[in-house]
């Protein structure tokens, strides 16, 4: 994409490699860049060391969230003596994520070194209003650059013909909340449902052996990582998205389950309320309530009308979900404002 704006040389989003690994901030750090956001370097820790010689040349240099550690934000923090401007990709925050990945409760708010980082930082793209709110006042502009979504997920609502077939997407550790969902399967009838869990099984291997074993004798599948688009065909083939996370920014998988026509039962983590609109779109309700978990869910086998009603406010819903492109397009124009005065 040719770089026609004023105030912006080419915007360089530096993360660290996927190796092979797919999430949502990794989606959205590839999509963006196709739209011409940005262009993304990939970096290993080790690599840091050489990262100015790596930025020469792009305006603004944006660090990936996941960098936002005692251990590597410095490296990026030095460049500000030599760069023009210096941002933050913020897919989340790392004390949040470790928290809820060791069975903790995560924090209310960033930690003094994450505010203070984002202090010091010219701007601060967010993928969502969620954590706009909770950054409150920060010395930095903040941009919000919601995620578009592909055409191919749009899919109308359908009725559901057989056991119900549900759906979860993400890596099986702690912070996704899997074995929540197991719990609230287990007294329900066999033949009512069955159940795909879309996600890496290497991430936590301990927790995935966990909910190998408390699902053994139920109707689960556990398919690992999948491509996207292998992942885009179990998801709308699917009734009902499971979505029990202990903790999220904005959750991807939300905007696309609604965009397949699939209502959600998700807990109330991050942008989660303002992505389902509770009792329309699916239900809402407060993380770790494994009992409210277990109602909706019995509720939405035996009741088909319910559901079908939720899958069709999806299909009304996704009508007003941005392209990719246009995403990409909006947050360009978005950068360049806040940078023009």
């Amino acid at each position: 994409m040719q770089n026609s704006f004023k105030h912006m040389a080419s915007p360089l989003l530096v993360q660290p490699p996927a190796r092979g690994r797919i999430s949502g901030g990794f989606l959205y750090n590839a999509r963006m860049a196709e739209g011409g956001l940005w262009q993304v370097c990939e970096l290993s820790p080790e690599s840091l060391p050489s990262l100015e010689e790596r930025v020469v040349g792009f305006d603004p240099v944006l660090m990936d969230s996941i960098w936002l550690t005692t251990q590597e934000a410095p490296a990026f923090l030095a460049l500000k003596p030599v760069m023009k401007r210096l941002g933050l990709v913020l897919h989340s925050f790392p004390s949040m994520i470790d928290a809820t990945e060791h069975g903790r409760t995560p924090p209310t708010e960033p930690t003094a070194f994450e505010r203070h980082t984002i202090d010091r930082l010219d701007i601060v793209l967010l993928p969502g209003h969620h954590y706009r709110d909770l950054l409150g006042r920060t010395l930095c502009r903040v941009v919000i650059a919601e995620p578009g979504i592909d055409r191919a997920w749009r899919t109308e609502a359908r009725p559901r013909s057989g056991p119900c077939r549900l759906v979860s997407v993400g890596a099986v550790t702690p912070r996704k909340g899997f074995l929540d969902v197991a719990e609230a399967l287990r007294p329900l009838p066999r033949a009512d449902y069955s159940w795909s869990v879309v996600g890496s099984l290497a991430v936590d291997p301990d927790y995935a052996a966990r909910l190998i074993e408390e699902t053994r004798d139920l109707p689960v599948t556990l398919c690992g990582q999948l491509s996207p688009e292998a992942t885009r065909r179990v998801v709308q083939s699917s009734d009902l998205l499971l979505m029990p996370s202990y903790d999220e920014n904005q959750p991807l998988v939300l905007l696309e389950s609604i965009a397949a026509s699939v209502p959600a039962i998700a807990y109330a983590a991050g942008a989660t309320s303002r992505i389902v609109q509770d009792g329309r779109e699916g239900f809402v309700i407060p993380i770790g309530d494994k009992i409210a978990l277990a109602q909706r869910l019995r509720l939405m086998l035996s009741d088909e009308a319910l559901r079908h009603d939720f899958a069709q406010a999806c299909w009304r819903r996704q009508r007003s979900f941005s392209s990719w492109d246009d995403a990409a397009r909006g947050a360009r124009v978005e950068l360049e404002s806040a940078f023009a005065v």
